[in-house]
């Protein structure tokens, strides 16, 4: 298996080049376009922003659209991904899966593609670790921690959580919450042994977990069994909207605050 290291050489040339305008993009459409393709790619693009606004979820003007369900905001060098709660209650693995994997045991999931994820958190300047490693001994992910806020819209307004109030985690006293956050630990590429192409380990499901994957994306950086008996999250149902609620997810690297000065 390949893991972070190689995949960070091969996904960086991807990230640079969904940063760049590109005349197949509703977003970027260029002059070299016919009118009738131009034409056709704005009314696309309208109708896209159309459908977002009426679930809630309003692409700003200056988004770099990166792939469906995915952007990049180049001022605040922050990736927003769109997904949908799939579970308010219950034990969990996973905030985030891809869409038709893990939603039984994910809150949200989402259809943007994973490779594109991983992109995206390159372009907010993200430094992939390695995920889990159980052999020869136990290594626990490693990575840039990185913040997630979630926004959401009802008919009482706008709303914004950061991701970790969503965990229940009954070791966090008082509030028993998640208080610890993310890292990017970067999934690994494999060779599938059948048809002898390179996968993203990430495609199958484990976008953002709270169980040890080594497919992740995102991971937390301490022991976490997927196990029955030793899981230790539930999801946090007061604090989650309703299922089928559109919710942004905002992604940036976490600050590392400085250390104070010698006095």
């Amino acid at each position: 298996m390949t893991t972070t290291a190689g995949l960070v050489i091969t996904l960086a040339a991807f990230a640079t080049a969904q940063a760049a305008p590109s005349p197949r993009d509703p977003q970027t459409a260029t002059p070299t376009q016919s009118p009738s393709a131009s034409d056709s790619a704005e009314t696309a693009r309208a109708a896209q922003v159309a459908a977002l606004k009426a679930e809630g979820i309003t692409p700003e003007a200056d988004w770099k659209r990166l792939g469906e369900s995915l952007w990049f905001d180049p001022k605040t060098k922050k990736l927003i991904v769109e997904a949908k709660v799939v579970l308010r209650q219950g034990p969990l693995e996973h905030l985030l899966c891809l869409r038709r994997t893990k939603e039984h045991e994910a809150i949200l999931s989402t259809p943007a593609v994973p490779k594109q994820i991983h992109a995206g958190l390159l372009l907010t300047g993200a430094e992939p670790g390695h995920p889990v490693r159980f052999l020869p001994k136990f290594e626990p992910p490693s990575g840039a921690a990185v913040a997630i806020e979630l926004r959401w819209r009802d008919k009482s307004g706008t709303h914004s959580a950061d991701a970790r109030s969503w965990i229940k985690d009954d070791r966090a006293k008082p509030e028993g919450v998640l208080k610890t956050d993310w890292v990017f630990v970067g999934s690994m590429l494999y060779v599938d042994p059948i048809t002898k192409q390179t996968v993203y380990a990430a495609d199958e499901g484990d976008l953002i977990t709270v169980a040890n994957f080594a497919n992740a994306i995102l991971d937390l950086p301490f022991a976490s069994s997927a196990s029955d008996a030793d899981r230790t999250f539930e999801a946090f149902t007061d604090h989650i909207p309703p299922v089928g609620t559109v919710v942004q997810m905002v992604m940036s690297p976490r600050a590392v605050p400085k250390p104070a000065a010698p006095k």
